[in-house]
């Protein structure tokens, strides 16, 4: 990576988070009021229609919420892990499918429908490993078919007006740790590893968390970032080091660490840490569960 381009590209992915990807908190009630009566995908495309019951019955009844939104996202790691993929591939397609269910308000089922397909989009687009749709298909255990799939794929691609490619937290962390040697920040390799590692999973964290959607991927990483430093503590990273990275973020990165999202953040952030017990270790999963079983039970 050549780090003195660092700053355009901080610059130039905080323009993308504030207009072409911005999310909205799509769950609110204001929200789901303004939108209750916009065509469904149900609607719209009835041949393709993967639910066969009638108005008011199970499929068709209530909406959708930040449980079902949780599950999705495990369930969406669960597939990551299982096929040996890039973890970020989730925070891609969370990008899809939140900015999609901006557009309008959709039962479980069509939520299911479009958890699914975002999933198989970013993998497509940031895997070099082909996956069959046939794979995804099994996973639905017949819940859903082929003609579904590319119905719902047509459907987010116009949605989204193609923009497939959103700038998450974890892209804000790679750009900022590159800031130790842009800066000549005096801090080891295995210690900037550590940071990234951490931040990397507190950014992860943050996608499955509906709390933070309509938050600027930029706060979050900044909050990763510093809580992360929290957790190093000083045998790794001297006060001096971080007192200047800090400042580089602000002076080179252009990036407030002051501003009430960024602190609201890293509340968050840091209560989810001290309160989860979680394992980090990345290594390939157990086959991941039914889609259908995300989001069942409330």
């Amino acid at each position: 990576m050549d780090v003195n381009s660092i700053p355009d590209r901080i610059a130039t992915l905080c323009r993308q988070e504030s207009t072409t990807y911005k999310c909205e908190s799509y769950l609110s009630p204001e929200f789901q009021r303004q939108h209750s009566n916009e065509t469904t995908i149900l609607e719209a495309f009835p041949s393709a229609s993967p639910c066969t019951e009638t108005p008011g019955t199970a499929c068709n009844a209530g909406r959708i919420n930040e449980f079902w939104r949780e599950k999705i996202c495990e369930w969406s790691y669960q597939v990551i892990d299982h096929f040996d993929f890039n973890r970020e591939v989730v925070a891609v397609s969370l990008s899809y499918l939140d900015r999609f269910l901006c557009t309008r308000t959709v039962t479980k089922k069509v939520f299911q429908l479009a958890a699914m397909s975002s999933l198989y989009m970013a993998i497509k687009l940031y895997e070099p490993t082909t996956l069959k749709i046939s794979s995804f298909i099994e996973l639905s255990r017949g819940y859903f078919t082929v003609d579904h799939i590319i119905a719902m794929e047509e459907t987010i691609l116009r949605d989204l007006s193609w923009y497939m490619h959103p700038p998450t937290a974890l892209n804000f962390v790679n750009q900022q740790i590159g800031l130790f040697e842009l800066c000549k920040i005096d801090c080891s390799v295995q210690t900037q590893q550590d940071l990234a590692e951490l931040s990397r999973f507190l950014c992860e964290l943050s996608v499955c968390d509906y709390w933070f959607v309509n938050k600027k991927p930029s706060a979050i990483s900044m909050a990763a970032l510093m809580t992360a430093m929290d957790q190093i503590g000083t045998k790794s990273l001297s006060s001096d080091a971080r007192a200047k990275f800090l400042t580089a973020i602000r002076e080179v990165a252009k990036l407030d660490l002051s501003s009430s999202e960024v602190v609201e953040c890293r509340s968050r952030l840091g209560e989810m840490y001290r309160q989860g017990s979680y394992n980090q270790d990345s290594d390939r999963g157990p086959s991941p569960n039914f889609v259908g079983d995300a989001g069942n039970g409330h």
